[in-house]
């Protein structure tokens, strides 16, 4: 049973990832694989955030908060070259904390709601995380610029990523979901 949780926890983060790698392609093209540009969003946060629904399906509480302790620490040593940086880190803290809040509503809001069809829970999503990334870069902004009020490009491009990344994930998320059985047998791997 550890083996098939494995398999499970594994491809669920895969196809998650995937679901916002292809959303992200469609839109910005191979820009998306550029680690310095805004748009590499797409490959971390639909790892991070599939990684984070497949830990709420098969870990514990405790595993899932170390999970997003190391995440948090990873991204800032990857993104800002340094271990303790306090503007990195409350970037961090805001946008981490809007892609795993919003992964949690929306696993509450799946598991609350079995009869709600495949793909369009997708939605939820896009919805739980345009609206909180877009909200938590506009204190991100306020925090680190001290300019006020952010010019309404930037509120434009956080809420088009949040909405997009959203619904990348939610997708994956949907497709690995409704269709694990044949996922497992093309894989040949044995369930219980």
């Amino acid at each position: 049973m550890k083996s098939e949780k494995l398999y499970h926890i594994i491809l669920l983060t895969f196809f998650g990832m995937i679901g916002s790698i292809l959303t992200g392609f469609i839109f910005f093209n191979k820009s998306i694989f550029i680690p310095s540009g805004t748009t590499f969003q797409f490959v971390m946060s639909g790892l991070y955030g599939a990684l984070f629904f497949s830990l709420l399906e098969y870990k514990s509480v405790r595993d899932q908060i170390l999970v997003m302790a190391i995440i948090l620490i990873l991204n800032l040593v990857i993104f800002s070259g340094k271990l303790l940086s306090i503007a990195y880190l409350i970037r961090d803290i805001f946008f981490l904390g809007s892609l795993f809040l919003s992964i949690k509503l929306y696993y509450q809001f799946i598991k609350r709601n079995p009869k709600l069809t495949f793909y369009l829970r997708s939605f939820v999503l896009v919805l739980f995380y345009g609206l909180l990334n877009t909200m938590f870069g506009i204190i991100v902004f306020i925090i680190s610029a001290k300019a006020g009020f952010p010019p309404l490009a930037f509120i434009y491009t956080i809420a088009r990523y949040g909405i997009l990344i959203g619904l990348g994930i939610g997708l994956g998320i949907d497709f690995y979901l409704h269709n694990k059985k044949l996922i497992f047998n093309l894989l040949k791997i044995k369930t219980a």
